[in-house]
């Protein structure tokens, strides 16, 4: 069963606006501090300004949005500090001409879980959401459970809100455009900056603002979105509706403390991930393909030396230290993994 998470939004959240619909501050959403660790993800008390990306599917379009969620909670790290409050930032993939919601609408968030998300493990959930004017014949009921809710603040968290919204399915999630909002790109360069310069990953990257910025789900679509959604080596891909033989690739393994970071993924079709993953083939620091001399003798020799797909943005780009990881570590394996069959 779906939960629905409802706010009636505020005129300072909407940014004051003024007659002329100019607005004097930046819009978020208020999110209250009785329903935000139930709701949406969790965020630390003790990291100051702990923050997430919340993939956002908005009313119009079908898009889904990487938005800013922010935990702001320096009362409790900062001697001078009296913010205890989270956000979801709007932008302008979310809030069309930043005026697209308006105060005293309601926004109801719906949290969903895709099954194939499920199977294979991923935590984050997709959000959809939804806007109510007054106008609208279902903004009573919304009212009244907003009135009733036990916490202050015009917000409810109910289980079913009595009247049907949308369908919600895996096909509008599939056939939704991914896109990265600029403050989320900003967070993500930021946060990703920060981990690099860490000498080792592992722990050391709990410790800090923003790590869970990067995880399994959110890692292969940064991934394929970087890369144009093709195969950075054959520059290819087979996609049909749901379907496509793109992977997400870490090049320093996961279980070898790979991080989600976008800078350690390349997007490959299927052969290639294999190959990539079994050490056939690695990538120089140019950017350059590189098979092992003991297969060129196979189709993959007809790579070598050439240049993979560079991602237009840098924070997609192959970082150094795990394109030399792979050199050193990876490539090659598959000769020592037991009896290398004929090629």
């Amino acid at each position: 069963m779906s939960r629905f998470y409802l706010k009636k939004l505020g005129e300072q959240e909407m940014g004051s606006p003024k007659p002329d619909g100019s607005i004097s501050r930046g819009r978020y959403i208020y999110i209250s501090k009785d329903y935000a660790e139930e709701f949406f993800p969790h965020l630390s008390r003790t990291i100051t300004n702990d923050s997430a990306l919340l993939p956002i599917i908005p009313p119009f379009e079908n898009k889904k949005v990487y938005s800013k969620y922010v935990y702001h909670n320096d009362k409790f790290n900062v001697s001078s500090g009296t913010r205890n409050e989270y956000r979801v930032y709007l932008n302008q993939d979310i809030d069309l001409e930043r005026r697209y919601y308006k105060p005293n609408d309601i926004v109801v968030f719906e949290k969903y879980f895709e099954e194939n998300i499920r199977e294979t493990g991923f935590s984050m959930p997709v959000y959809f959401m939804y806007r109510f004017e007054p106008n609208d014949e279902n903004y009573e009921i919304l009212d009244n459970f907003i009135n009733e809710s036990s916490v202050k603040g015009n917000h409810a968290l109910v289980e079913n809100i009595l009247f049907e919204i949308e369908t919600v399915d895996e096909e509008r999630i599939e056939k939704s455009e991914v896109i990265i909002s600029d403050d989320a790109k900003a967070e993500i360069i930021e946060q990703q900056e920060e981990i690099l310069s860490l000498e080792e990953d592992g722990n050391e990257l709990e410790t800090i603002r923003g790590a869970h910025l990067f995880n399994s789900s959110n890692f292969r679509e940064f991934v394929l979105l970087g890369y144009g959604y093709k195969c950075a080596i054959t520059k290819k891909a087979i996609v049909w509706k749901g379907f496509n033989n793109l992977e997400a690739a870490h090049i320093k393994p996961k279980a070898q403390a790979g991080t989600f970071l976008p800078c350690n993924g390349i997007a490959l079709c299927r052969d290639m991930h294999w190959a990539f993953d079994k050490g056939f083939l690695t990538v120089s620091d140019d950017f350059k393909v590189i098979i092992h001399e003991e297969v060129r003798h196979t189709f993959l020799g007809d790579f070598q030396g050439e240049e993979i797909t560079i991602p237009v943005d840098a924070y997609f780009r192959p970082a150094q230290k795990f394109l030399q990881y792979h050199r050193e570590n990876i490539f090659g394996l598959f000769k020592y993994s037991g009896i290398m069959r004929r090629l």
